[in-house]
């Protein structure tokens, strides 16, 4: 008897919660090419444990954006997020702290927002968008996951 509800315990806590089959907590890289505004967001983000009371998480990056031959330097910002769980999907909500590139100030910058979901295994991929803007992002696990 003991053994049957041992088996139960272990196969239930493989079954995803939707299609998550790992807690998304931990550091991952992001892309997206916005191709209508020839330009490329690249970041590395830390997301943290649920909240069991408010189901949120709290998260924040660094977003780097290049915009083409014309402005190829960079423009780094840090952002600070927080992420819902929907079903199959992260909505990642986020708000701009600071300018990390010298002699700019963080006017003129949108947040950068996400909605993504698993693909596969340390893999996210869904949209990016700010205010004016949408296309497509990929997410990849750098390491770690929920107890990192």
């Amino acid at each position: 008897m003991m053994r049957m509800l041992y088996l139960i315990a272990v196969l239930g806590s493989l079954l995803p919660l939707g299609a998550w089959a790992e807690d998304p907590a931990g550091s991952w890289e992001f892309r997206t090419d916005i191709k209508t505004k020839g330009c490329t967001i690249r970041g590395v983000m830390s997301i943290g444990l649920e909240d069991p009371v408010t189901e949120y998480r709290d998260c924040s990056f660094i977003s780097s954006e290049t915009c083409g031959p014309t402005d190829p330097t960079p423009v780094e910002m840090e952002q600070s997020c927080t992420i819902k769980i929907e079903g199959d999907f992260v909505e990642i909500r986020s708000t701009v702290i600071s300018s990390l590139t010298q002699g700019r100030g963080i006017e003129g910058y949108l947040p950068d927002h996400f909605t993504v979901k698993p693909t596969a295994p340390g893999r996210m991929s869904g949209t990016w968008f700010d205010r004016n803007y949408a296309d497509l992002v990929e997410f990849w696990r750098t390491r770690g996951g929920a107890t990192s």
